[in-house]
C-alpha cells in the first residue's frame, strides 16, 4: 500500500530554488517538463529571451498584490503543471519598498509582521496545491562554526531569520544552484542534500543531486 497522498494522481512538490545572481535559478527552474508558469517580480525573466521555452508563459507582476493575485489565479485554474515565484526574496523587499513611498505611518515592524505572515501563506498554499510550485530565492552567505570547530560559511535562501525555517520546512525540495565542467560544456545541477555549509534537502527521493529538469521526476529503479 502506498503511503503517499496525491493530489488528481500526481504527486505535487514545492522546491526552494536558491543561488547567487547570474547562478542559473531563472533559466534553469524553467526546464521543467509540462506547462510552465513564471510570475517575475525582479525582471530576471529577460534571460529567458535568449532560450527556447514553448510550454512557458511568463507574467510580469509590478507589485505585492498583483503577484499573489496572480498566484492565486494560476493555483485556482489548474491549468499549469508548474508555477515559479521568481524571487521569493525580491517579493519581500518590493512588499517594503512599496510600503515606505506610500508613506506609512505607526511601527514599521507591523508591516514587516504582514509580510512575513503573508510569505507564510503562500508557502502553505503552495504545498496544497494542484501543481508543482518553485520558490527562487537569492542566496545568503552566513558565518558558522562547523562541526569540526572551525569558522566557515553557509549558504542558503536569502529570506528574513524569522520565516527561514518555516518556508523550507514547507517545502519539499531545498535546493542550491551551481555548475561544473563536464566534456567541456557548462552542466547545471542542484545541490539537494544538506550539510553543515549547505542547506538542502530532498524529502521527495533523498538525492544527492538532480538536474534541473529531473527535480520533480523519480529516479530510475535499476533492476
Amino acid at each position: 500500500m502506498s503511503l503517499w497522498v496525491t493530489i488528481g494522481g500526481k504527486i505535487m512538490a514545492v522546491l526552494c530554488l536558491y543561488g547567487q545572481p547570474g547562478s542559473g535559478k531563472t533559466v534553469n527552474s524553467t526546464r521543467l517538463p509540462g506547462k510552465t508558469l513564471l510570475i517575475s517580480s525582479d525582471n530576471s525573466a529577460l534571460v529567458l529571451r535568449n532560450f527556447d521555452r514553448p510550454n512557458l508563459t511568463v507574467k510580469p507582476a509590478s507589485n505585492f498584490k498583483e503577484f499573489v493575485d496572480s498566484f492565486e489565479a494560476a493555483t485556482q485554474s489548474k491549468q499549469y503543471d508548474n508555477i515559479i515565484v521568481d524571487c521569493l526574496t525580491d517579493l519581500i523587499d518590493a512588499y517594503i519598498v512599496e510600503i515606505r513611498e506610500n508613506g506609512f505611518s505607526g511601527d514599521i515592524r507591523q508591516y514587516y509582521l504582514a509580510i512575513y505572515t503573508k510569505v507564510k501563506y503562500l508557502a502553505r498554499k503552495a504545498a496544497f496545491c494542484d501543481t508543482n510550485v518553485v520558490f527562487n530565492c537569492w542566496e545568503d552567505v552566513e558565518t558558522v562554526t562547523l562541526p569540526t570547530g572551525e569558522i566557515g560559511n553557509r549558504v542558503s535562501p536569502l529570506l528574513p531569520a524569522k520565516i527561514k525555517q518555516n518556508v523550507c520546512g514547507l517545502c519539499s525540495v531545498v535546493a542550491w544552484v551551481t555548475s561544473a565542467e563536464k566534456d567541456g560544456k557548462r552542466q547545471w545541477y542542484y545541490v539537494t542534500e544538506g550539510s553543515p555549509t549547505i542547506m538542502a534537502k530532498d524529502q521527495l527521493y533523498m538525492r544527492k543531486n538532480c538536474l534541473p529538469e529531473n527535480v520533480f521526476t523519480a529516479p530510475e529503479v535499476k533492476k
